[in-house]
């Protein structure tokens, strides 16, 4: 009898999430950084219309700020909006990224920026709604999304040539990041619960022609299945609990205060981290930066991971 309750404690706690059961994240990391390795940062942001086309300074020089102060190696961007490489150029070396790459120069680009030199592999257009950047740095093929904001089926289609493009151009060691306008699968457990959340995107989809991010009257898990099932893996999921997973909206464009409960059943996450299963080992946390210090700097809320490579 000793021994089988022994093994059903084993089996109780052994299985229990990677956020569970670590309480120090940073003596989780200390653990797994080995001899030969280093840590390295890696952030996604959608920085909300490219700060008006880098009009809103205020919010500019914040966020400028808040990316010194957790000082990722490499930053995924999204909505760089009115923003050419130039301009993006000169908004990464005041956070300490000498190295900066963007998927084009009108509409909704997309962007990476590195401490070490970015080789640029790619720029796709056709069929995806806001394009994709392709390029290395650090060792790894980076590729950096904006899904379609609109409809559910055009995502899905999205989903379907990105994980054709990782295969037929064999990408191992590959990460996949940014704003994905997707609901995932992993977190149904608790979205089926954001019941305003769930009408204030029926009555959306009503009123417009164009708008159809529900699935008929629910949350639609397809786009984001196509990632999983490729398999890539979702690291924000291994280490962030469910309720803290919301990287959408923040507080610029709620009318709630975070205290409220209206506020917290308006959340979801749309903005994702991807890694192949050859990295997945590699990962060491990751990050929802959904907290005080990042509630108007954008709609979105930052998400980050952290990962032991090899030194150069």
């Amino acid at each position: 009898m000793k021994t089988i309750a022994l093994l059903m404690l084993i089996f109780i706690f052994g299985t229990q999430p990677v956020w569970c059961q670590t309480e120090n994240n940073t003596s989780n990391l200390e653990r797994n950084i080995q001899s030969g390795t280093e840590k390295v940062h890696i952030m996604s942001y959608n920085i909300f219309n490219g700060f008006s086309g880098l009009g809103d300074t205020d919010r500019k020089d914040r966020f400028v700020q808040w990316i010194i102060e957790q000082d990722p190696e490499v930053l995924a961007l999204q909505e760089l909006v009115g923003i050419d490489e130039k301009e993006l150029k000169a908004l990464a070396k005041l956070y300490g990224h000498p190295y900066a790459v963007i998927s084009k120069e009108n509409g909704y680009p997309v962007g990476l920026t590195s401490k070490k030199p970015i080789e640029l592999k790619n720029r796709v257009a056709k069929n995806l709604w806001h394009g994709m950047l392709h390029c290395k740095t650090y060792g790894i093929a980076f590729l950096v999304v904006h899904l379609s904001p609109s409809d559910w089926r055009y995502r899905l289609g999205e989903a379907k040539i990105i994980t054709d493009y990782i295969a037929k151009n064999k990408l191992d060691s590959c990460m996949v990041m940014g704003d994905f306008n997707s609901h995932s699968p992993l977190d149904a457990g608790w979205l089926e619960q954001q019941s305003d959340l769930m009408l204030k995107l029926a009555v959306r989809d009503a009123k417009s022609q164009n708008n159809k991010n529900m699935n008929g009257s629910h949350f639609d898990y397809a786009t984001i299945s196509t990632f999983l099932s490729y398999p890539l893996i979702d690291v924000c999921h291994r280490y962030v609990a469910p309720t803290e997973r919301g990287t959408f909206p923040s507080r610029i464009l709620s009318h709630f205060p975070k205290s409220d409960y209206r506020f917290s059943k308006l959340q979801e996450r749309i903005d994702y981290i991807f890694v192949t299963e050859s990295l997945q080992n590699d990962c060491l946390d990751a990050q929802i930066y959904n907290e005080l210090d990042t509630e108007y700097l954008s709609d979105h809320y930052p998400i980050g991971v952290d990962i032991s490579l090899p030194l150069e």
